[in-house]
């Protein structure tokens, strides 16, 4: 169990996991990072229960069973789907289909991020890696809020020239991602392209499957099922033999704070359009940050599989 630590980075892990693969990478590396101290992990999106589920399972097979698991927003600030966002089923639900334990509807995410962020004010750091409505409407709910969280920081947008292109962390809930821009917290959006070519390989792969832990043999399943199961999806695949390569870019949040100079972090202001379109500023005394520069081609592929190994 994690004893509370001013020496270590306290964060919140919000999160659409249980669709693609990258947000349970993420929380597996923030579980077997000693930088991090995670005091919970908040879910959002759709089926929030199944995402609950499986962020659960994590943690507990890391043997911190510890760590709340808490509810979040099921649709958008503007309740209504955003175009092309309509939530499918999410593709890992298998892996927890054994599991009838209740996951409490109370406190909401939003709630407790508010509550977390005011025990230890200006230390935590709010890292989200799916929608940003949890953030959203903390902020919106209590905006005292902005000057008591250390920062937000989000896997949102693409790199420079592509910043105007609407991405999906952004593009399902612009208004949010608005609300957080315009809230005067300290907040870093980290691209998704940022990742460069340090996605997962059979090498890793095969790490993984050699590993004999439960922790890591739930993660390859789910693996498996995303490959599987996500979008048309390929049901040919049915073990992580079968996989080629699964993308990260939900850890480069977590990097940020490890490799940040790497990343051409940049000091400005961000803001965010109607449909999800993000437009950056540079400012040296700007309140927010965006990663512009993408890590070399395999790079840091081989410290992701090694903290995602808890080695």
């Amino acid at each position: 169990m994690c004893r509370h630590s001013d020496s270590k980075i306290k964060i919140i892990l919000d999160t659409d996991i249980a669709d693609d693969i990258d947000d349970a990478i993420a929380l597996s590396f923030a579980l077997g990072s000693p930088e991090f101290e995670l005091l919970g992990v908040t879910v959002v999106y759709g089926d929030v229960l199944t995402r609950a589920r499986v962020a659960r399972r994590i943690c507990r097979l890391w043997g911190r069973a510890d760590v709340p698991v808490v509810r979040g927003a099921e649709r958008p600030m503007g309740f209504d789907w955003c175009p092309g966002t309509v939530p499918e089923t999410c593709s890992q639900a298998a892996a927890v289909a054994d599991d009838a334990e209740p996951v409490p509807r109370v406190p909401i995410a939003a709630d407790f991020i508010a509550e977390t962020c005011r025990k230890y004010p200006q230390q935590v750091h709010v890292l989200t890696i799916g929608a940003i409505t949890n953030v959203g409407a903390a902020l919106c709910a209590d905006p005292s809020l902005a000057e008591t969280m250390a920062s937000v920081v989000s896997l949102a947008g693409y790199m420079p020239p592509r910043l105007d292109r609407p991405e999906w962390n952004v593009r399902y809930d612009p208004i949010a991602a608005q609300s957080v821009a315009r809230s005067g917290v300290a907040w870093t959006a980290v691209p998704a392209d940022v990742q460069g070519g340090n996605g997962l390989t059979p090498a890793e792969f095969a790490a993984l499957a050699e590993s004999g832990r439960e922790a890591d043999a739930f993660l390859a399943e789910l693996i498996v099922l995303m490959k599987r199961n996500k979008g048309a999806g390929n049901p040919a695949i049915m073990t992580l033999a079968d996989v080629t390569s699964c993308h990260v870019a939900d850890v480069m949040t977590l990097a940020s704070f490890l490799v940040g100079e790497r990343m051409g972090l940049t000091a400005g202001r961000l803001d965010v359009g109607p449909a999800g379109e993000m437009a950056f500023s540079p400012d040296p005394a700007g309140p927010h940050r965006l990663a512009t520069t993408a890590l070399a081609e395999g790079a840091y592929r081989g410290e992701i599989i090694r903290r995602v190994l808890g080695r």
